[in-house]
């Protein structure tokens, strides 16, 4: 190995663990171990491969305190936040395998063209797309890793799967307890590397048929550029600004406690968290007064310590960006009423008012960190458009007592999700997850990732009915 990948606590900076960085050679071989195993493990009668994924299941239950305890450890994810996590990827690996073990093949008519196709039959199977590259990022490893993995493979295809660099620890144990359930060798192979070498060796590389990302947008674009030169699928859940509209006739002490318990989820550090808070200037000043007074009672600390509402982000590098962000917000005219500093890599809760909607916090800044920032509206049009000015288009909120004000404004926002009644900050593992515009290329979910990680084979038999 080239190098040893070393990994610390971001809140005291203790080291938690090392492991060994791959890299081109290592890459290179891990790929030719993954040709090699995909026909086997691709044709593996899928009970078979329900049966170890279900394995898995039972040996990530057992493990749940353990893994939970090392992902707090290397990134300081509240410990109840990585329980939480935890058990739910077993709910989600299970769910998979249930739905795939019914995902059943079509059969087409061809008596309603003419009577060149009439007694033919044409029926559907899924097949493995084969070699899949699968980028896992620091703020949900584990639930991201399930989210991609388990499809894969009990779809037939065999995984390459770089784990986060800053927390690789927990996700890493993952790849061990697969073994121990019985897949076979090489089907999924974990690591971790550098960016550059990720690129360069392994996304690049002729025999990856596939990519699935989590990641920023600028990260997904370069990766889609790689995987055109060999017309690779590109699985891409990326970046978001994710508006929440509170409306002039919302419940406001619902709205503020909603919008804080889902923002300071992992420290604001989630795809589709709240982001912009879009407020009808009716009712600013009210939910502002109640959103400062309700972040001065949360309690910020050791992530161990499961009566702490959030802990520091995933690095002092993520707190310094996040206070920059700040800053230059402030610098355009904003006013900061509460919060606004850093301690090493943490970061309190922060209220931004007089936030303009040309400002590039309200249109394509995401800021990964505990923030909320506050934009006024005068109409229910200039609220959607607010919302929609961004190149982004994961997920929305809408809060309003009116029900069929909230679906008609949720048919004019551009996004994947739109959460009536609450912030956008939901992910329900049945849900198909992702987003418009440069937020990215695909769904993920029980619903629909098993589609999306298999291809569609025609089988057509001539004239089978002829007698």
């Amino acid at each position: 190995m080239s190098a040893t990948l070393k990994v610390f606590n971001p809140a005291n900076g203790s080291l938690v663990g090392e492991l060994p960085l791959s890299g081109k050679e290592e890459i290179y071989s891990m790929v030719d171990k993954a040709v090699k195993a995909k026909e086997a493990w691709g044709n593996l009668p899928i009970y078979k491969r329900a049966k170890i994924l279900y394995k898995f299941c039972d040996l990530l239950e057992k493990n749940v305190e353990d893994i939970a305890t090392t992902l707090t450890g290397e990134m300081c994810k509240p410990i109840k936040q990585s329980r939480g996590e935890t058990a739910g990827s077993v709910t989600i690996t299970r769910a998979f395998v249930e739905r795939a073990c019914h995902l059943c093949g079509e059969v087409i008519r061809t008596d309603n063209q003419n009577e060149v196709f009439e007694n033919d039959l044409i029926f559907t199977r899924r097949e493995p797309l084969g070699v899949m590259a699968c980028i896992i990022p620091f703020n949900y490893p584990i639930e991201l890793f399930v989210h991609k993995v388990a499809p894969a493979l009990i779809m037939g295809n065999v995984c390459i799967v770089k784990a986060p660099s800053l927390n690789p620890l927990a996700m890493m144990k993952l790849g061990g307890l697969l073994k121990e359930a019985g897949l076979p060798e090489n089907v999924c192979q974990c690591f971790v590397c550098t960016k550059s070498d990720c690129s360069e060796y392994l996304l690049a590389h002729p025999d990856v048929q596939a990519i699935s990302l989590t990641g920023s947008t600028r990260a997904g674009v370069e990766m889609a550029k790689i995987g055109a030169n060999t017309l690779k699928h590109m699985f891409l859940e990326l970046g978001g600004n994710d508006p929440t509209l509170i409306l002039e006739d919302a419940d406001i002490d619902f709205a503020v406690e909603t919008i804080v318990s889902n923002r300071l989820i992992n420290a604001g550090q989630t795809c589709c968290s709240n982001k912009r808070l879009i407020v009808h200037e009716s009712v600013a000043e009210e939910f502002t007064g109640k959103l400062v007074e309700r972040l001065k009672k949360v309690k910020m600390g050791d992530a161990t310590d499961e009566s702490m509402d959030m802990s520091c982000l995933i690095s002092e590098e993520a707190a310094v960006k996040v206070v920059e962000q700040i800053e230059s917000t402030v610098s355009a005219g904003a006013k900061c009423l509460l919060g606004g500093t850093r301690k090493g890599a943490f970061v309190p809760p922060t209220v931004l008012t007089g936030v303009k909607k040309d400002m590039a916090l309200a249109i394509d800044m995401e800021i990964f960190g505990p923030v909320f920032p506050i934009i006024t509206f005068k109409t229910e049009e200039e609220g959607i458009a607010i919302a929609n000015a961004t190149q982004f288009g994961l997920s929305s909120g809408v809060i309003t007592r009116d029900t069929v004000k909230a679906l008609r404004i949720a048919t004019k926002l551009k996004a994947g999700a739109v959460i009536l009644n609450d912030c956008s900050n939901y992910r329900q593992m049945d849900q198909p997850f992702g987003g418009y515009k440069m937020t990215g290329l695909g769904r993920e979910g029980v619903t629909c990732t098993m589609e999306e990680f298999s291809q569609v084979k025609s089988y057509v038999l001539k004239r089978p009915f002829n007698g």
